[in-house]
């Protein structure tokens, strides 16, 4: 099976820049994994422009190519670890009242795990299959969500 070019160069996985040194105690496919990340490009980025993960990119695009996340929307970001979608609704949504002029949105994330603060977003630890849920999300926005995603 031929690899397949991680970028434009035309260089396949066997050609990363960046290997790991010391695997002790990984198996294979946890390594493998690494070398992925310490190479990938968006995770790079996603550093530099302080999002907390690579997915931060695929909502902005999604929503620059369909304009979902407006000023004064109510989002619900489903399965919402480690945020970065949320991080982007939050800006996208004017969640933090930062552009004068336009609507304030609510952001809402919900998670089964512990989720780390994000300004401008309302972060719970809940099952979101649980048969209250979304009733609980209803009472957090003070109505019904205009914009759920979930990755």
């Amino acid at each position: 099976m031929a690899n397949k070019p991680l970028n434009n160069s035309g260089r396949g996985q066997r050609h990363l820049k960046v290997k790991v040194q010391k695997a002790r105690g990984k198996t294979v496919a946890q390594v493998r994994w690494l070398e992925r990340q310490l190479n990938d490009p968006y995770v790079k980025r996603a550093k530099a422009e302080g999002y907390r993960g690579r997915a931060a990119f695929k909502i902005i695009e999604l929503d620059d190519k369909y304009r979902f996340l407006q000023p004064g929307v109510r989002v619900v970001d489903l399965g919402c670890a480690p945020g970065g979608w949320c991080q982007v609704a939050v800006n996208r949504a004017n969640a933090l009242g930062h552009k004068q002029g336009k609507p304030v949105g609510r952001v809402i994330g919900v998670d089964l795990q512990e989720v780390e603060p994000i300004a401008g977003a309302d972060i719970y630890q809940v099952d979101f299959l649980d048969e209250d849920a979304d009733e609980k999300v209803k009472y957090w926005l003070d109505g019904a969500a205009d914009v759920v995603m979930s990755d």
